[in-house]
């Protein structure tokens, strides 16, 4: 199938995230899949890819992110925690929606790391129980987020942030609308 100009084949992300975007959807009316390795964010709605949109990551876009200062975007299952308008900010653009991250897997992560302490996994896992945004002053890293800006680097696919999602303006505005407080955004490698 081919969606704004991206292609995407039902088969390959039934087989890939399926079961995780299933139970998701079925919950969930609107559902964000981001795909670092393809440049890809696709809106699904119902259960079905509705809008697919170019977007980057940050500069060390291999892995997981695992700490703060390590520029990679987290992997995982997050959900929208923040929509803000912005005065055309230089490096984030006009628009900026924050994601829970650190979620109780960075949390676990970050405890067998001995990165943070029992209280701060305790702080993570309850703010994302509760569906507001976690703490983002652990040794985990925070203020993560989807934006624009930088649109040249963006639209030529190279990966700039330091661990947010990036799309270009126009895109950033249509997503913004797409999206609500809430909303399932599942970023996989």
């Amino acid at each position: 199938m081919l969606f704004c100009g991206f292609s995407l084949s039902a088969p390959v992300v039934e087989a890939a995230y399926g079961q995780e975007l299933q139970e998701l959807t079925a919950q969930q009316e609107t559902v964000v899949l981001v795909e670092k390795s393809v440049n890809k964010m696709t809106v699904f709605y119902q259960g079905k890819p509705l809008k697919s949109f170019l977007c980057v990551s940050g500069v060390n876009a291999q892995g997981d992110k695992q700490r703060q200062g390590d520029n990679r975007t987290p992997e995982g299952q997050f959900f929208i925690t923040d929509k803000e308008l912005l005065n055309n900010h230089p490096y984030l653009g006009q628009k900026w929606m924050g994601l829970s991250y650190p979620d109780p897997a960075h949390a676990q992560k970050g405890i067998d790391n001995n990165l943070i302490s029992l209280n701060q996994y305790q702080e993570i896992v309850s703010a994302n129980d509760q569906k507001v945004q976690p703490p983002q002053n652990t040794a985990l890293g925070g203020w993560i987020g989807i934006h624009g800006g930088r649109e040249d680097l963006t639209k030529e696919k190279i990966n700039w942030t330091e661990g947010c999602l990036a799309l270009q303006d126009k895109d950033l505005e249509e997503l913004y609308k797409m999206v609500q407080y809430g909303t399932p955004v599942i970023i996989v490698a």
